[in-house]
């Protein structure tokens, strides 16, 4: 009867585990943009690596971008002075990347509307180093 209860009980713990790695998401899951967040990616026309900004970032020093669904070139390297395009999908927000840290604009600046797009021109590719929401009355 013992052996029975041992067989039954590891057969019982053997399709737990399964079941639970059935549901554990992998180390290295392809992410991508979510509403209220604004994504920077690697690469124009939104390719490559992503970094996905729920919140303001005084300096995207210490931030990576991720392999996303649409590529992975990128993948890993730091975000500041690395970014190409932004796509905004935060609904009630505009989002400014800034060239300098801590939102500094006295040189250049880029605006992204709400659920907007854009790369970045000419000034700002690979010359991001801030990021801030803003509302449409210029509000923080």
């Amino acid at each position: 009867m013992n052996i029975k209860r041992l067989v039954a009980s590891s057969g019982i713990a053997l399709a737990l585990t399964g079941s639970m790695l059935t549901f554990a998401a992998p180390a290295n899951a392809v992410i991508g943009c979510e509403d209220f967040h604004a994504c920077l990616y690697y690469n124009s026309d939104y390719k490559g690596a992503m970094y996905k900004q729920e919140y303001d970032v005084p300096d995207y020093y210490n931030r990576y971008f991720s392999a996303s669904l649409a590529g992975s070139n990128g993948d890993g390297l730091v975000v500041k002075n690395n970014a190409a395009s932004v796509d905004n999908w935060d609904r009630l927000s505009r989002i400014r990347i800034y060239y300098n840290s801590n939102y500094n604009g006295s040189y250049a600046y880029q605006t992204i509307a709400a659920n907007g797009k854009a790369n970045l021109n000419s000034t700002m590719k690979n010359n991001n180093a801030s990021g801030m929401f803003i509302d449409y009355g210029g509000n923080k």
